[in-house]
């Protein structure tokens, strides 16, 4: 599992303003949208009046690379024995890992995404060194379920509890559980009752 690594200012545009075109789903979803991470001259207030020149502007008035090479050497450095780790992991649950992963590293939006087939994206203002590979294995477990949360059509919150509680069960020593609006209860009981078929677990939720 190798992983290629990109940043730059375009990209920190652009996750900028997709953030901000999501924001109506931020809301539908229950994510406070104001504790993302956006340039500081920005007012979280008014995300929505800025044009492309404005927030272009803020991002350039910010941006240092320094940040990127340094996160960038922490994840190649570390990345091989993790790599072992998260495809045992995936194979556990008849899962097969892809070769290759795309990670954008930025300093803005969420704490991480993704999008299919392999792409990531992490925010580095949010999370460095050990938080920056916690968040990688979050996502790869996303990617990695996203055609059975599809197929099966599993709800946003559902998806997120699914993805930790496969987490803290292959990586118990690096999770960080997220705070969930909804009852897990039964969730979790789907999820002990089935695991580690992945897909049953999913299409009986």
């Amino acid at each position: 599992m190798k992983l290629k690594i990109f940043y730059g200012l375009d990209l920190d545009v652009n996750v900028v303003k997709d953030t901000i075109s999501q924001l109506d789903w931020f809301i539908l979803n229950k994510y406070n949208y104001k504790n993302f991470s956006y340039p500081k001259s920005l007012d979280k207030e008014k995300l929505r009046n800025y044009s492309e020149n404005e927030i272009k502007k803020s991002v350039t008035s910010e941006f240092s690379d320094c940040l990127y090479k340094d996160n960038e050497k922490f994840l190649l450095d570390n990345w091989g024995s993790v790599s072992k780790e998260i495809q045992t992991a995936l194979l556990k649950s008849s899962i097969e890992p892809l070769e290759e992963y795309i990670i954008y590293l930025t300093r803005y939006g969420t704490g991480g995404s993704y999008s299919l087939p392999n792409t990531i994206i992490v925010n580095i203002n949010f999370y460095s060194n050990v938080g920056l590979l916690r968040t990688i294995i979050h996502e790869i477990i996303h990617l990695s379920i996203q055609k059975y949360i599809d197929q099966y059509k599993v709800g946003q919150w559902q998806k997120e509890r699914l993805v930790d509680l496969f987490f803290i069960k292959n990586f118990p020593k690096r999770i960080n559980m997220q705070n969930m609006p909804i009852n897990t209860e039964k969730i979790d009981d789907i999820f002990d009752k089935n695991y580690p078929n992945m897909e049953e677990v999913i299409k009986k939720i």
